[in-house]
């Protein structure tokens, strides 16, 4: 579904839900994010590096039955011949790009061109690219060596995410690659975006054409399980024809376990998506047989008590004739059939995984130590004793890695050591960040960064950036209107300080000042730079600084604080760790009786606690495209409204509302409407 069919699905939602039920969606959100004790508690309770191999059991119960029926595990020879293409016929009428041999950067270009042209590439030539990409793969070792002897650069790509608009803008700005100007892509080239099939063809044929000069690290969304949950195997299904679809997912799926899982720069610089443990070896990483990862998450199946890779049997046709009976819901029920993970309980299978699994799902972390990354469930955070230490250990200057997306499409960390490059701009939504890569030059390999938005993103990027001075204004507006309204405003803020303590809950204050100025804005957004908060208690505010322009900055003089979009942007992890502890079974959506049952055990932990009919209420609203699930995207979009207060109609959140400050004699048709009272 495209971003504007989405906005519009989530307007009719929002317009359709009464508004009694919208403030019970509001104090919901508050009182969780709200709560920091909550939240790590929560963060506590999600799954551990310690216990993520049977984290990685249960999750490959859901997912049996698609394993089975894509062959992942199926030897070489059989692949081949189930995935061939010399078979397939290209019509004559077909517009779209045509695959010829020999390979030439010309194919390269043209690929492009018919993408561009919202060409659908013929599955025998999808099939042709993942085939030859498939061989070349197979000659390159586990940790790739690149060198800027003779391009004097490198261009490091991070997360797309299937974001081709941003694809496109890195060849506009840095070119396409080519022996002189080469690329390394770090991962998560696919999922989420709408356009990972064809990103993901264009950067294989540009490996196809220059082996030498395009270099792809593996991500951990380069991985069969993560796909069916975040949108890949959806894709391809949507695109074609389910014979054809099958054969593409089986062949991506192998194609992914022969991915490099890192690249070395001129002995200066390691490159990998997520990053390293106190134990990451790269002899040992060297060593490890990568291509029977196919998923990170599942590591290597067995049948009947043969490995994943054992040749000397048919392990599909294995598989097939033990499908006894398949119900209505997907699950194979003769238990023979079930694939089942080795228990990994030798150290040294242990150590082989985790190894794999630390590139591709770690992160650094701000404070010394290894821990594991219990909000991802899976690899460490690492601190500035960590980078520096494999560093030093291995004569490397610093490190890139992706994986975690940055407002400014970049960031450094642990002193300079630790780079993450972030590449699919408008992540969360329009505007919410940028999009960068990463060009190294030699001899030293200093990191520049071009930054960017696509086009669509353009226009409210720049709304953003003009908002520095349209803000001061508006803020000088309001205290005017404070000024104008002080006694009615005090008596509102007295009255909820029956005790005059001088202070008030944030959400009373803005309750009070929307009573008297009826303006219909986000105030709890706002507040930062309206209000002080209490230093001893920072549910409070002082209410008496609503009337002193000069103090009530909570910001940075060098940072404007926040908009709505940050806001969203900083929550976003504590809205994931959530989630992710509602959804019992980790199937990345959460079930209405998920939520239920998830809100009840919260609802001690809540300042406004909630019926069982609130509850039904709220998780009605939650699912926006009424399929009975809630998907993260409609959690985040939820938040999203409540936190903006919102006017559907208001395209550009708090931007337009700070413009209506200016100007308040225009109308501004918000949720709030002008007869609210009371938000509780």
């Amino acid at each position: 579904m495209g971003t504007t069919a989405w906005r519009e699905r989530v307007n009719e939602q929002v317009r359709s839900t009464p508004r009694l039920v919208f403030f019970q969606l509001q104090n919901f959100f508050n009182d969780l994010l709200g709560n920091e004790k909550l939240l790590a508690s929560l963060s506590h309770n999600s799954p551990t590096v310690a216990s993520a191999v049977s984290t990685v059991r249960r999750r490959s119960q859901d997912f049996k039955t698609a394993m089975l029926a894509d062959a992942i595990i199926a030897p070489d020879a059989e692949l081949l011949k189930a995935t061939e293409y010399e078979a397939y016929q290209v019509p004559g009428s077909y517009q779209g790009f045509r695959l010829e041999k020999p390979y030439h950067q010309n194919a390269l270009e043209q690929l492009i061109e018919s993408v561009k042209g919202k060409h659908r590439i013929h599955v025998r030539y999808v099939l042709e690219i993942l085939h030859e990409a498939r061989i070349v793969l197979k000659t390159m070792p586990n940790i790739r060596h690149a060198s800027t002897s003779l391009s004097k650069k490198i261009n490091v790509i991070g997360d797309l995410h299937g974001k081709l608009d941003d694809l496109l803008i890195i060849f506009y700005k840095a070119g396409l690659p080519d022996t002189t100007n080469p690329f390394i892509f770090n991962g998560d080239i696919v999922d989420r975006g709408f356009f990972s099939v064809e990103i993901l063809l264009i950067i294989l044929m540009a490996l196809i054409t220059n082996p030498n000069a395009v270099f792809i690290n593996r991500g951990n969304h380069e991985d069969h399980v993560m796909n069916l949950r975040y949108g890949f195997i959806r894709e391809i299904t949507n695109k074609y024809r389910q014979s054809d679809s099958k054969k593409i997912r089986r062949l991506v799926s192998d194609v992914f376990g022969w991915l490099p899982v890192a690249t070395i720069i001129d002995q200066k610089v390691f490159v990998c998506h997520g990053g390293i443990s106190d134990q990451t070896d790269l002899k040992a990483i060297q060593s490890i047989k990568r291509s029977k990862y196919t998923s990170v998450l599942n590591p290597p199946l067995e049948v009947d008590g043969l490995p994943a890779d054992y040749n000397g049997t048919n392990a599909h046709d294995v598989e097939v004739e033990q499908v006894e009976t398949v119900d209505t819901s997907g699950k194979v029920t003769d238990s023979k059939a079930f694939l089942r993970v080795p228990e990994l309980d030798t150290d040294e299978a242990t150590f082989e995984w985790k190894q794999l699994v630390d590139l591709l799902w770690s992160d650094p972390a701000p404070t010394d130590g290894c821990r594991p990354n219990t909000f991802r469930g899976g690899g460490c955070y690492f601190g500035p004793d960590i980078s520096r230490q494999f560093l030093n250990n291995h004569g490397l200057q610093y490190m890139i890695r992706s994986h975690e997306c940055k407002q400014e499409g970049y960031e450094l960390t642990h002193e300079g050591r630790v780079v993450t490059i972030f590449s699919a701009s408008n992540y969360y939504e329009v505007g919410s960040n940028r999009g960068a890569f990463c060009r190294l030059m030699a001899p030293d390999l200093h990191p520049h960064f071009v930054q960017y938005i696509s086009t669509r993103g353009h226009k409210r990027l720049t709304m953003k950036q003009t908002t520095t001075t349209m803000e001061g204004k508006a803020i000088s507006h309001l205290h005017q209107q404070f000024f104008a309204h002080k006694t009615e405003l005090l008596d509102v803020f007295e009255h909820y300080d029956p005790g005059n303590t001088g202070m008030i809950k944030i959400q009373d204050w803005c309750n009070a000042v929307e009573k008297v100025l009826k303006l219909g804005l986000p105030w709890r957004t706002l507040r930062r730079r309206l209000v002080q908060t209490s230093k001893i208690n920072h549910q409070l505010v002082d209410y008496y600084t609503t009337f002193d322009e000069n103090t009530a900055v909570e910001a940075s003089p060098t940072r404007t604080t926040p908009l709505l979009f940050e806001t969203l942007y900083r929550q976003k992890d504590n809205l994931e760790v959530i989630f992710r502890w509602m959804d019992q079974d980790n199937s990345g959506i959460l079930t209405m009786e998920e939520f239920q049952h998830g809100c009840i055990l919260l609802n001690k932990h809540m300042g406004n606690p909630l019926t069982e009919e609130q509850i039904k209420d709220l998780a009605t609203s939650l699912d926006i495209n009424r399929d009975g699930q809630i998907e993260f995207n409609e959690f985040l979009e939820a938040f999203r409204l409540a936190e903006s207060g919102t006017d559907v109609d208001a395209d550009e959140d708090i931007n337009e509302s700070l413009e209506q400050s200016v100007n308040p004699s225009r109308p501004l048709n918000g949720m709030y409407g002008s007869n609210i009272t009371n938000g509780h």
